[in-house]
């Protein structure tokens, strides 16, 4: 880990460099040295006693360090324990703080949280600017193992015509890869338009979908062209097929068939030259053996079927994906909560999210307008976070309050390399109270 000081003992970082051990470098810098700054993991900034002559002069530096072009986080490096000057430093924009008495197991933990967070925002960021290639969407963001046979196959028909279908529990992003496979083939340039196909009445969503002719129907004053000749060479996407009446199932196939279409009110037959992407969290094979769907339908639409996980089965990228969200709701409501507590990310990382993606952008847009400080933590989440599998393991209230504070605790001691008192820190909590809470979780004596 590449760490860059702002300060001038030299001397002082050689010999923390040496005890901090393998895998760290501390190099030195200047405030304005955005060239080196911009290679750094993380920044420290000596932040010395509040009555030093020093202190309005090392307050300002840090303030301009935060507002580093690269985004990288910046650690201040306190020369005292003083309450206010660790929350002049939290809020001057510091990641975190370290005060020069402490450990070399805590520094190492602020410098290594402070990495993980880099490295998601390099990701994040490498994932929104590279160009869409072969196994890669730009808009999608996931890195998780469960999501590669997903970019894989989206990349071998993107550049086609198939029809898609994406099947997926709701909020798990099907409209959004319905939009990166547009985005990725030839049609680009052109419209790409969706239609929540359970959102309108019968009535409505055909003239909604083929248009109609003036006077096809009662306020019908004037003809209007309908979706699928509206997106022209482009993309439509039908989210949500499986809640099709049959009288339009009957009409989508015969337009999937022939590649023409009637507008209500007409006999004339028009072109449809739109490609097709579907999206259902039903399971169209099972409504189709019940009657419900229609099955030559169902194999029209399912030339090549794309199923994406839920969120739960790719626990690697929720991380990532609040990161994601954190840092673009900070902008839209001008906010600035940086980062997540560790409490606070291991209850995101263990919950069983059944609203998906969508479920968990909304917590973390909730969390960030209500937190008013840097860091989001437990208080700001959603009650449901103290006992989030209840209605799955069976377990009562209690129970999952106690595994869930077993699992914090055994994360953090390993985090801290089984230092009681470093994860009484790193938790914020007093050292009596971990001793206890070992315990009471009955967790393995072997930590110190």
């Amino acid at each position: 880990m590449l760490c860059h000081f702002v300060d001038q003992r030299v001397d002082f970082f050689a010999v923390l460099e040496e005890k901090l051990g393998e895998g760290f470098t501390l190099t030195p810098a200047v405030e304005d040295d955005y060239t080196s700054l911009s290679a750094s993991d993380v920044i420290l900034c000596n932040l010395p006693a509040g009555d030093d002559p020093r202190f309005p002069i090392s307050l300002k530096t840090l303030q301009t360090l935060v507002r580093n072009p690269a985004g990288i986080p910046v650690v201040a490096f306190l020369s005292t324990d003083e309450r206010e000057v660790m929350r002049e430093a939290l809020s001057a924009g510091a990641f975190d703080h370290f005060v020069e008495t402490g450990s070399m197991q805590e520094l190492r933990l602020v410098l290594r949280r402070a990495g993980r967070f880099q490295e998601l925002r390099r990701e994040l960021q490498r994932l929104q600017t590279t160009a869409p290639n072969p196994g890669e969407f730009s808009a999608m963001v996931g890195t998780d193992n469960s999501m590669r046979p997903v970019f894989s196959l989206a990349s071998k028909v993107a550049p086609t015509d198939a029809n898609v279908l994406i099947t997926g529990e709701s909020g798990t992003g099907k409209e959004l890869l319905a939009r990166s496979i547009h985005s990725a083939s030839s049609r680009s340039s052109q419209p790409f338009l969706a239609v929540a196909c359970s959102s309108l009445p019968e009535t409505l969503i055909e003239a909604e979908l083929f248009g109609h002719e003036k006077g096809a129907f009662t306020g019908a004053n004037a003809a209007r062209v309908g979706r699928f000749e509206a997106a022209g060479e482009g993309t439509i996407f039908l989210d949500e097929v499986g809640d099709l009446a049959p009288a339009l199932q009957v009409k989508l196939l015969r337009v999937l068939q022939e590649r023409t279409l009637e507008r209500l009110g007409s006999n004339q037959s028009r072109p449809m030259e739109a490609r097709v992407i579907c999206a259902t969290h039903r399971n169209l094979q099972q409504l189709a053996r019940d009657g419900s769907f229609r099955l030559d339908l169902y194999y029209r639409l399912n030339t090549v079927e794309i199923i994406l996980p839920p969120l739960r089965d790719r626990r690697d990228d929720i991380a990532l994906l609040a990161h994601t969200f954190l840092q673009g709701f900070n902008q839209r409501h001008r906010r600035s909560a940086q980062r997540l507590s560790a409490a606070a990310l291991c209850a995101l990382e263990e919950y069983e999210w059944p609203g998906n993606v969508r479920e968990l952008q909304n917590v973390i847009e909730r969390a960030v307008v209500i937190c008013d400080g840097p860091e989001i933590g437990m208080e700001h989440l959603p009650s449901q976070f103290a006992a989030w599998s209840e209605s799955d393991s069976g377990n009562s209230f209690d129970e999952e309050v106690r595994n869930f504070k077993r699992r914090l605790i055994l994360r953090t001691l390993a985090e801290c390399g089984n230092n009681k008192v470093q994860a009484a820190r790193f938790l914020k909590i007093a050292r009596s109270s971990i001793h206890r809470l070992i315990e009471e979780l009955d967790i393995s004596p072997t930590v110190h």
